[in-house]
């Protein structure tokens, strides 16, 4: 505990002590879901990237065949057809991936929550400790006319 903090009083500092210890543990927690959040956002912005290229690919593939249906022959359309079944599939694929992964990035994102709440709880618990410690302590104290209140 800092020295600003110390009270001198024997049923107090210990709980001050316990408060900051709970903070720390907080103040860790917040740094470190700041930390991951970044890696968090960064692949969310990849996946997105990935499933949008994946998206164009078959967009164009798309195109091209109707390009081919409108004026190729039955070859070109069948290969048009093949790369807009490839492209799809790929979509599909990446898609299911992607979605998985950003499933998981969500599911540690509520776990960290979980987490800090739960601290911030046990540090809100200790500093409550702390305030009714002190008001007992005063409650305690003689005033100046000698009445305790």
């Amino acid at each position: 505990m800092s020295d600003q903090r110390r009270t001198g009083l024997p049923d107090v500092d210990p709980l001050i002590d316990a408060h900051e210890a709970e903070q720390g543990k907080l103040d860790d927690l917040i740094t470190t879901d700041q930390a991951e959040a970044a890696v968090r956002a960064a692949r969310r912005a990849d996946l997105v990237a990935e499933q949008t290229a994946a998206l164009r690919r078959w967009k164009a593939a798309k195109g091209l065949l109707t390009k081919a249906q409108k004026n190729g022959s039955a070859e070109k359309i069948a290969a048009a057809r093949a790369r807009v079944d490839l492209a799809s599939a790929e979509f599909d694929r990446i898609s299911e991936t992607n979605i998985a992964e950003l499933s998981r990035l969500h599911r540690a994102q509520l776990d960290s929550l979980g987490e800090i709440f739960s601290q911030l709880r046990r540090s809100w618990d200790a500093d409550d400790a702390v305030t009714d410690a002190l008001a007992q302590q005063r409650a305690a104290r003689p005033t100046d006319d000698g009445v305790t209140p």
